[in-house]
């Protein structure tokens, strides 16, 4: 039985990863884009940063629920079904938003809305049909799909701010999501296919959904959950907060606005180069060197003192780690959880992402509130960040092989390898 090789993989399902990059880069508009809505809406509400990011934290709390439920439901009907549900549900729910009239239950209610509509095109959602199709070159396959938080990082801040300068922030939300959909709906409608169905392994005469609790307890999980989540808390406040950072130094909204973009671009760099090299190199030292990163970006933030040069470097490395990361840890569970679970082991992952980034941007809002500063919190940034590193490094130390998932995994794989046309639904056997 011989396995595809990788321009094999690419030349039979090419159509996904990028597919599931422009999915993902829907996903994080409203993340990406709200360091722009947060000046205009705070002033016109009189409201503090720490209010308008508490909608946010409603939203991630929510996604502990939901992003488990759209787990088990593409493990349960395929990813393709999901994503044409998420993909016409997402438009509204991020036009909504621009309803809010200045009371706070209103702007967690409608932050709530929105995370339940964007938790179907979440990226669980794209991988988990892309998994299935790509082993020997799975690196660079999920680097592509996970770049549509890159592309989010580079054009949304933009597109946020020449909306907001010309239409106003309420009708902003509309256009963003109009101009996301007109490309996207299509694009999944015609070929974002499910990969053909094989037979859960059964381990120790127990049922798939035994392995599936016991992923849950397992130290691969604990370790990839909390160094990702931990990393996520940091890395996202200061995406979040970058515009008010930057602009706290100086700097012009357009300019705040530009320096975000380019943190999208390198984000994208970052993950296609460590695609390319979690393919060829080991893991482990990849993920220490990414996962140490944010520490200089901290320092160079609290050190710039307006320096363009300086606030340029550090949006680049933000932009590389933050790429890289998610890289890493995807890579990883992909190996650590076999394919009939995968989708489901994910998106408790990502919820719990989404927990702790939830608290990232908001204890940074919240002592920004307290010292009129974001000095203390960069200074927290270096803690946090250690302690995930050791976490993700504990997770990847050598230990005997998982053979069983491997073998079912490689097997599934050529299967699947089998349905080379894009437009092929892949029929369940």
């Amino acid at each position: 039985m011989s396995t595809p090789t990788a321009k094999q993989e690419w030349s039979a399902h090419w159509h996904l990863p990028f597919l599931g990059m422009l999915g993902i880069a829907g996903s994080a508009t409203l993340g990406y884009s709200s360091g722009v809505f947060m000046q205009p809406i705070t002033e016109e509400f009189g409201w503090s940063r720490a209010q308008f990011s508490s909608a946010f934290t409603a939203q991630m709390l929510l996604a502990l629920i939901v992003g488990p439920l759209v787990g088990r439901m593409i493990d349960r009907y395929g990813p393709r079904r999901v994503a044409l549900v998420g993909v016409f549900a997402f438009m509204p729910g991020l036009s909504a938003l621009g309803l809010a009239t200045g009371v706070p239950w209103q702007w967690w209610a409608l932050g709530a809305l929105q995370s339940v509509c964007t938790a179907m095109i979440g990226p669980p959602t794209w991988i988990s049909a892309i998994i299935p199709r790509f082993l020997a070159s799975r690196g660079m396959a999920l680097a592509v799909a996970l770049a549509g938080v890159g592309v989010a990082t580079a054009i949304w801040p933009v597109a946020a701010a020449y909306f907001v300068e010309h239409i106003g922030w309420r009708a902003s939300f509309a256009a963003m999501a109009l101009c996301w959909g007109a490309l996207v709906v299509p694009l999944t409608f015609l070929f974002f296919t499910d990969p053909p169905r094989v037979a859960a392994p059964v381990v120790a005469g127990k049922p798939s959904s035994w392995e599936y609790r016991q992923a849950l307890l397992s130290r691969d999980f604990i370790c990839i959950a909390l160094a990702g989540g931990l990393y996520a808390s940091m890395s996202y406040a200061m995406i979040l907060h970058s515009v008010p950072i930057l602009r706290e130094n100086g700097l012009t909204l357009t300019q705040a606005a530009t320096l975000a973009g380019v943190t999208g671009v390198f984000s994208i760099t970052g993950r296609l180069c460590t695609g390319y090299l979690l393919d060829r190199f080991r893991t482990r030292p990849i993920a220490i060197v990414v996962f140490l990163v944010p520490i200089a970006v901290s320092l160079l933030l609290r050190s710039s003192g307006g320096s363009w040069e300086t606030a340029l470097l550090a949006v680049m490395l933000l932009g590389l780690s933050a790429g890289a990361e998610t890289d890493v840890v995807v890579y990883t569970a992909s190996h650590r959880f076999g394919r009939h679970v995968f989708a489901s082991v994910f998106a408790v992952i990502m919820a719990v992402f989404a927990l702790f980034a939830a608290m990232g941007p908001l204890l940074a809002s919240a002592l920004f509130d307290a010292y009129q500063s974001y000095d203390l919190f960069l200074m927290l940034v270096i803690p946090v960040i250690v302690v995930a590193t050791i976490l993700i490094a504990v997770v990847l130390s050598p230990r005997p092989a998982r053979a069983a998932i491997m073998r079912h995994e490689q097997e599934s794989h050529h299967l699947v390898s089998r349905s080379n046309s894009p437009t092929d639904q892949g029929e369940a056997i």
